[in-house]
C-alpha cells in the first residue's frame, strides 16, 4: 500500500514544476552566506515595493507619502529603510479591503485565505498560485531539515476546521489523504476515548513524520504519562500553530521517544521560521519573508531582547503585506554559523503572542510561559486558562480532577495577589471543559486589556 501511495504522492509533485522549480532554489540558496541571503532579500524587496506603488491602491497613497519614491521608483539600499514605511496591522487590513489587491490578482488565479482568528475576528487575504507553489516550496525544504521526503508518511494532529472535516469522514478527504500518504486526526475536540484511539493509530503506524498542534500533542503526552499508556518510539514531530515551551518539548520527547522540531508560521505569511536538527533556535525562511523584531517604540531589538514580530512578506504579490504586525512576540538570535550548514538568519525564540500573559498596573509584563508552567503542574487542575478582564480583575476557568480540593483556591488567589497586587479581584469558575478556538488552538491566558 506505501509503495502505491508513494507513487502517486510523487507524480503528484511531479506536476507542480513550480513549486519543483523553486525547491530546488531554496536547496542551494540555504547555504549561501548571510550577505548574498540579505542582498538577495533586498532585490526581492524592491521588487514587491514597486509592484505595491504601481498596482495596489492602497500602497499608491501609503508609499507615495513615505518619502521614498524618486522618479516614480522605490530603491531601497539597505532593508533597515524599511522602517519608513508605517506598520500594517490586521484593522487597516479590514479597513483598506479591496484597496490593498493587487490590480492584476485574478491573471495571478487569486484565492481567497483568512487568518486563523484565534485572537478575534478572522481577517481575509488574497493570495495565489505563485504564493501557493512558494510555501509548498518552503514546506518541503523544512522537511527535508527533518530527514523526511516530501512524499513520506505523515500523521497529522490538527484541529482547525477548514483543515479537518466534522462528523464522518467524506470521500474526498480519504483521496486526499491517500494521495498525500497522510493522516489526519482532528483534534479540535480530544475526550479520553479519542486520545487513546489516537495513541493506537501512532502505535500502529508510526509515520516518518508527526506534524501537529502543540497543545494537541502535548496534551495526547500528558495523557500518556498519567494514565500508564505505551506509545512506540516515533520517528520525528514537527509542532506548530502555539508556543513550545520547554516543558512541553521535555514532556512530548520523554513520552515520545523523538525530537521536537519547532516550526513558526500563519496562514497569512505562510512559514516565517523552522528549526533544524540542531535545535538551537529556529532558522527564518529568509526567500520567503522579512522578519523584523521591535521594541515598544518601533526600533530594532538586539539580539537577545523580546519584541514585536513584524512580517514582510516577498512572495505574494496579489496582495503584499509590508511590515505586517502578526502580534507575536520573540527574540532574535544573535548571527553565526548554524553546524547545519544553512545560513539563514535564526530567531532565537518565538515567546508568545501580543495578546497572552498578563498586565500588571505598572506595566510589567507576567509571561504566558510562567504562568502556563505554574498551572500546568498543579494538582487538581485537568484545564485552565487565565482571563485578565482589568488590571484589577481576573478571571480563572479551572476543570477539575479527582484530586482538586478547596485549599488550592486560596493558595492559586495568594499566588495571583503576589503577581498582580493585593487590590486584583481574582474571580473563579469551574466549567466541565474548556473550548478550544475555532481553529482549535488552546489559549492558556488571554489578556483582553489593549
Amino acid at each position: 500500500m506505501y509503495g502505491i501511495q508513494k507513487y502517486i504522492s510523487k507524480y503528484l509533485i511531479d506536476r507542480h514544476k513550480l513549486r519543483l522549480e523553486i525547491f530546488k532554489k531554496l536547496q542551494e540558496s540555504q547555504f549561501q552566506s548571510l550577505i548574498e541571503l540579505k542582498r538577495k532579500q533586498l532585490l526581492r524587496l524592491n521588487e514587491i515595493l514597486n509592484h505595491a506603488y504601481q498596482s495596489v491602491p492602497y500602497y499608491a497613497d501609503l508609499l507615495g507619502n513615505t518619502g521614498l519614491v524618486r522618479k516614480n521608483e522605490i530603491e531601497l539600499l539597505d532593508i533597515s529603510e524599511l522602517n519608513q514605511i508605517p506598520i500594517l496591522t490586521k484593522d487597516d487590513i479590514r479597513s483598506a479591503g479591496q484597496n490593498l489587491y493587487s490590480r492584476d490578482h485574478a491573471d495571478r488565479k487569486s484565492f481567497l485565505n483568512t487568518s486563523g482568528g484565534s485572537t478575534g475576528v478572522p481577517v481575509y487575504f488574497l493570495q495565489d498560485k505563485y504564493y501557493s507553489q512558494a510555501t509548498e516550496a518552503n514546506f518541503m525544504l523544512v522537511k527535508k531539515w527533518r530527514g523526511v521526503e516530501y512524499y513520506d508518511s505523515v500523521t497529522q494532529l490538527w484541529g482547525a476546521a477548514r483543515d479537518t472535516y466534522k462528523g464522518k469522514k467524506p470521500l474526498d478527504m480519504y483521496l486526499r489523504d491517500f494521495a498525500r500518504n497522510r493522516i489526519l486526526l482532528n483534534t479540535a475536540k480530544m475526550d479520553d476515548r479519542i486520545m487513546r484511539k489516537y495513541i493506537a493509530i501512532l502505535n500502529r503506524h508510526k509515520p516518518h513524520l508527526i506534524i501537529a498542534y502543540v497543545q494537541s500533542i502535548y496534551e495526547l503526552a500528558k495523557f500518556s504519562s498519567q494514565n500508564d499508556i505505551h506509545i512506540e518510539k516515533q520517528n520525528s514531530i514537527h509542532t506548530s500553530a502555539g508556543t513550545l515551551y520547554d516543558y512541553m518539548r521535555d514532556d512530548i520527547e520523554n513520552v515520545f521517544q523523538s525530537k521536537v522540531f519547532n516550526h513558526y508560521g500563519s496562514r497569512e505569511v505562510g512559514h516565517i521560521a523552522s528549526e533544524c536538527k540542531e535545535h538551537d533556535g529556529l532558522h527564518i525562511m529568509m526567500d520567503n519573508v522579512i522578519v523584523e523584531i521591535l521594541d515598544p517604540n518601533g526600533n530594532p531589538c538586539p539580539p537577545g531582547e523580546e519584541g514585536e514580530i513584524i512580517i514582510t512578506t516577498l512572495n505574494n504579490f496579489s496582495m503584499p503585506l509590508i511590515r505586517y504586525r502578526i502580534e507575536d512576540i520573540g527574540i532574535l538570535k544573535e548571527e553565526g554559523q548554524c553546524n547545519c550548514g544553512v545560513n539563514y538568519a535564526m530567531i532565537k525564540k518565538v515567546t508568545g503572542r501580543s495578546g497572552d500573559g498578563l498586565i500588571t498596573e505598572k506595566n510589567e509584563r507576567i509571561s504566558a510561559e510562567y504562568l502556563s508552567l505554574t498551572f500546568n503542574f498543579l494538582d487538581g487542575v485537568k484545564q485552565f486558562q487565565i482571563i485578565q478582564k482589568d488590571y484589577d480583575h481576573v478571571l480563572i476557568k479551572i476543570v477539575k480532577d479527582e484530586n482538586f480540593s478547596e485549599q488550592l483556591i486560596s493558595k492559586i488567589t495568594e499566588k495571583m495577589n503576589l503577581l498582580m497586587g493585593p487590590d486584583c479581584k481574582i474571580r473563579f469558575e469551574f466549567p466541565t471543559t474548556i473550548p478550544t478556538t475555532p481553529t482549535g488552538k488552546y489559549r492558556y491566558t488571554i489578556c483582553e486589556i489593549k
